[in-house]
C-alpha cells in the first residue's frame, strides 16, 4: 500500500515537472509535431522512471554472514500458551485514500468507456459518404463536426450547403496523424493519476496542438481570414464529445496560433533544454539500487539465524591440526545472547573470519575427533589456533591407530536454480547478495536419489530471488544491512526493547496472585513504521502478556527501511521477565555460553526421562498420530525449565504432552559465561512413535 502511494507521487511529480517545463519553454512554438511527442513523454515518461534502478554505491560493509538479534526469533505459536492479538485502535487513512483513489480511477475509465460506446453508436446510426480510409459519415446528430479513430463525422447541415471541405480537410487531418490514440492515452492517465490537477490540463495542451496541427493542414486550401470567419460561424453551443476531436473545440487559442509567425528554426536549440530536465527528473525519481561493498573471506560461514548485523570488531584466524597442518570442517561459534552469537566453518585452508565479534566474547572450536577450544578473540592480528586431539574420541577412524581423526567429510554441495555451482553456501550468499531467494537443505535418500553420489554430503538447493518472483512464489526480502532494517527513534532494534521495559509496570493483581515469568511478544513493524500482529507466544499467565502488549502497542512508530527496494514488513519481538516482588527485567536469555547448561547424567538422562515420563495420548494413538516436537525453553539460573514454547509441533494433543513432560526437567547445572552463571536457551526434541 506504502508502495503505491510513494509510486503515486514520484509519477505525479515527475508528470508536473515535465508539463511546466514545457509550457515555460515549448509550447508557444510552430513545433508542432516536437510539441505531440513531448506532451506523450510527459506522461510516459514519469510512470517509467521509478522503475530504472541507478547504482548507488555504500561505503556500508556486507557481513561474511548475517548474524541473527532476538529481535527476529519468531517464536510459533501454540495451543497452550497464552495468545492474546492486538491491534493499534486506530484509522487507517491510507486504505480510505487507496479505496477512493481506485474508486474514482475507476469512474474515469468508465466515463471514457461510455464516451466511445457512445461515439460508436453516433457513427453507425450515419450514413457512409465515403468507405474507404479515411472513412467520411454524414450524421443527422446536432453535433459539431469531429474526428474519431477512422471516421470523419460531418453534420448533414454542412453537408447538404456543400461548405464542408475545409471542415473535411480539418478532420481528415486528424485522421492521419493518429490524433486519437493521443486522446485514449491522455484519458487513461487522467484515470490513474485523476488528482494532479495538471494531468487534466496536459490533455487540454495535447487537444490544443492537434487542433494547431490541423487547422495548419487546413490553410493550405484556404486563406487566413476566410478560415478564421468559419471557425467563428461554428455553432459553440454544441456539446462536444469527450475522446473525439471537434471543429469547434478551443477556438480563442487557435486563432491566435493562426495569425502567429512561425517560429525561426533556431528556436530548435531549445530542444536540448530536454535532456537536463529529464535528467533531474530521473536522478529524483528513479529507484535506487544500493551495491555494498564486500569484506573478502575464505571462511565457510554457517548461519544460526537470518537479521540484522551491527558490525564490531573483526577477528581472523587459522585452525591447524596437531601436525600443523590447516584442518577443514572445524564448526566455530562465538558466545552471546541471540543477535550476538553466530556460527562459521573452516574451508580447506583452515581459515575463518568473524565481522562482529564483541570485545566480551569467546570463541568456541569444534571438531570431530579433537578436544573441545575456547578461547578469547584476538583483534587487530591473526589468530593461531592448534586444535588437540581427543584420546576418548570414539568415532570412525583411518587406520589402525584410534587417535587419529577421520577424514574431514566435504561440504554439501550448493545448487543454485537447478545448476550445481561449486561454491560454498556463504560463497553463494554472498554472491547472490540480493537476488538470495529460498533455500532448502537435502540430506541423505532425498538428495542421493535427486543427485546421485554428488549428494551423499548433502545438497542446498537455491531457488534466487529473481527467479523465485517468476515462479510466482514470494521470498523473503535479503536483509544485508543496517539499512535494510526499521530502526526505532534512530536507534537499533535493542532500543525498543529498552523502551518497553521503561514502560511495563509489574500489574497489581500478579503480585497479588504471585504471578511470575518470562513474556515474548512478536510483533510485525509494517512498511509505514506501525506495529501489528502483537502476540504473546510462551505461555505465561495472560496478566503479564497483556500488560507487554499493552506497551508494544502504545510504542511510536518506527523509522522505515532506509533502502526503499525493502518491500515487506518486518518480524521482530522482545523478551522480557517478571520477577516477585516487583521486577521487570530486560535479561534476555544466551543463545551460546562458554558452557552450555547441563542435565545431570547428560543428554542420554533428559532422553531417558521424557521416555519414562511420557504419556502418549489416547486420542492421539487412535488417530495414528505420531511425530516429532520440538520444545525451546529458557534454563534459569537456578536450573530451572522456564518459558516453554512449541517451535516445531505436530498436533496439539502431542504438543502439550511434550510441553508437560520438558517443563518436569529440573537439577540442571546452568550455564556459565565469563566465570558467572547466565540464562541460555535450550531445545529439546520429543518423539512420539507408534509400534
Amino acid at each position: 500500500m506504502d508502495n503505491l502511494l510513494l509510486y503515486l507521487l514520484k509519477v505525479s511529480t515527475g508528470t508536473t515537472i515535465l508539463y511546466i517545463s514545457y509550457l515555460l519553454f515549448f509550447s508557444k512554438d510552430t513545433f508542432y509535431m516536437r510539441n505531440r511527442i513531448l506532451l506523450i513523454l510527459t506522461l510516459l515518461l514519469p510512470t517509467i522512471l521509478p522503475a530504472i534502478k541507478i547504482p548507488i554505491i555504500s561505503e556500508s560493509i556486507v557481513p561474511s554472514e548475517p548474524v541473527n538479534t532476538i529481535d527476529n526469533i519468531i517464536f510459533s505459536g501454540n495451543a497452550f500458551g497464552t495468545a492474546v492479538s492486538g491491534t493499534i485502535n486506530s484509522f487507517d487513512y491510507n486504505k480510505l485514500f487507496v479505496w477512493i483513489y481506485f474508486t474514482v480511477a475507476g469512474l474515469v475509465l468508465l466515463r471514457g468507456a461510455i464516451s466511445i460506446i457512445t461515439t460508436f453508436r453516433i457513427i453507425k446510426k450515419g450514413a457512409i459518404k465515403t468507405s474507404h480510409f479515411p472513412k467520411v459519415i454524414i450524421s443527422e446528430a446536432q453535433l459539431p463536426p469531429f474526428s474519431f479513430f477512422p471516421y470523419a463525422v460531418i453534420p448533414t447541415e454542412d453537408y447538404q450547403s456543400g461548405n464542408y471541405n475545409d471542415i473535411l480537410d480539418h478532420e481528415l487531418a486528424h485522421i492521419r496523424h493518429g490524433h486519437t490514440f493521443d486522446l485514449l492515452i491522455s484519458e487513461i492517465f487522467i484515470a490513474f493519476q485523476w488528482f494532479n490537477p495538471f494531468i487534466w490540463l496536459i490533455k487540454r495542451s495535447i487537444i490544443l496542438n492537434h487542433e494547431y496541427m490541423a487547422d495548419h493542414v487546413s490553410l493550405g486550401n484556404i486563406s487566413v481570414k476566410e478560415y478564421q470567419y468559419r471557425l467563428l460561424n461554428i455553432n459553440n453551443g454544441l456539446k462536444n464529445i469527450l475522446l473525439a476531436h471537434n471543429f469547434n473545440s478551443l477556438i480563442k487559442n487557435r486563432i491566435i496560433m493562426i495569425n502567429k509567425k512561425p517560429t525561426r528554426k533556431y528556436a530548435m536549440m531549445k530542444n536540448l533544454l530536454i535532456l537536463p530536465i529529464v535528467a533531474i527528473v530521473a536522478y529524483a525519481f528513479a529507484t535506487p539500487e544500493y551495491r555494498y561493498s564486500t569484506t573478502p573471506s575464505n571462511d565457510n560461514t554457517i548461519t544460526i539465524y537470518q537479521s540484522p548485523a551491527i558490525v564490531q570488531q573483526q577477528v581472523k584466524g587459522t585452525v591447524l591440526k596437531e601436525d600443523g597442518k590447516p584442518l577443514q570442517g572445524v564448526l566455530i561459534t562465538s558466545t552471546g545472547m541471540a543477535g550476538e552469537a553466530s556460527g562459521i566453518e573452516t574451508g580447506p585452508d583452515g581459515r575463518f573470519t568473524f565481522s562482529n565479534i564483541k570485545a566480551d566474547a569467546s570463541l568456541l572450536f569444534y571438531c570431530r575427533g579433537y578436544k573441545r577450544l575456547t578461547l578469547k578473540p584476538v583483534f587487530g592480528s591473526e589468530m593461531t589456533v592448534k586444535m588437540e586431539i581427543d584420546p576418548e574420541y570414539k568415532g570412525p577412524t583411518t587406520g589402525t591407530d584410534s587417535k587419529i581423526p577421520a577424514a574431514q567429510r566435504p561440504n554439501p554441495i550448493v545448487v543454485i536454480d537447478g545448476v550445481i555451482s561449486g561454491k560454498s553456501m556463504s560463497d553463494a550468499r554472498k554472491d547472490l547478495g540480493y537476488d538470495m531467494g529460498i533455500d532448502k537443505m537435502l540430506m541423505g535418500k532425498e538428495a542421493i536419489d535427486k543427485y546421485g553420489e554428488k549428494g551423499t554430503n548433502g545438497v542446498y538447493e537455491i531457488i534466487t530471488r529473481k527467479k523465485a518472483l517468476a515462479m510466482g512464489l514470494k521470498p523473503p526480502f535479503p536483509r544485508l544491512v543496517p539499512e535494510d532494517f526499521p530502526t526505532f527513534q534512530n536507534q537499533k532494534s535493542s532500543a525498543f526493547t529498552e523502551w518497553i521495559a521503561s514502560q511495563v509496570k509489574y500489574p497489581a493483581d500478579a503480585q497479588t496472585k504471585m504471578v511470575e515469568g518470562w513474556v515474548f511478544v512478536n510483533f510485525r513493524i509494517e512498511l509505514n513504521g506501525s506495529i501489528s500482529n502483537v502476540v504473546s507466544t510462551i505461555p505465561v499467565d495472560k496478566i503479564l502478556s497483556d500488560e507487554v502488549i499493552r506497551a508494544v502497542l502504545s510504542s511510536p512508530k518506527w523509522d522505515p527501511p532506509k533502502n526503499p527496494n525493502v518491500d515487506e514488513p518486518f518480524n521482530s519481538g522482545i523478551i522480557l521477565k517478571f520477577k516477585l516482588p516487583d521486577q521487570v527485567l530486560n535479561v534476555a536469555p544466551f543463545l551460546v555460553v562458554e558452557q552450555m547448561p547441563t542435565y545431570p547424567g547428560g543428554y542420554v538422562e533428559i532422553l531417558n526421562f521424557i521416555k519414562n515420563n511420557i504419556k502418549y495420548p489416547e486420542e492421539a494413538k487412535a488417530k495414528k498420530i505420531e511425530g516429532r516436537v520440538i520444545i525451546r525453553f529458557i534454563i534459569s539460573k537456578e536450573g530451572k525449565s522456564e518459558g516453554l514454547s512449541v517451535i516445531k509441533g505436530i498436533h496439539p494433543l502431542l504438543d502439550a504432552e511434550a510441553i508437560r513432560v520438558v517443563s518436569m526437567l529440573t537439577g540442571w547445572k546452568p550455564g556459565m559465561q565469563d566465570g558467572r552463571v547466565v540464562d541460555v536457551w535450550y531445545n529439546v526434541p520429543v518423539n512420539f512413535t507408534l509400534l
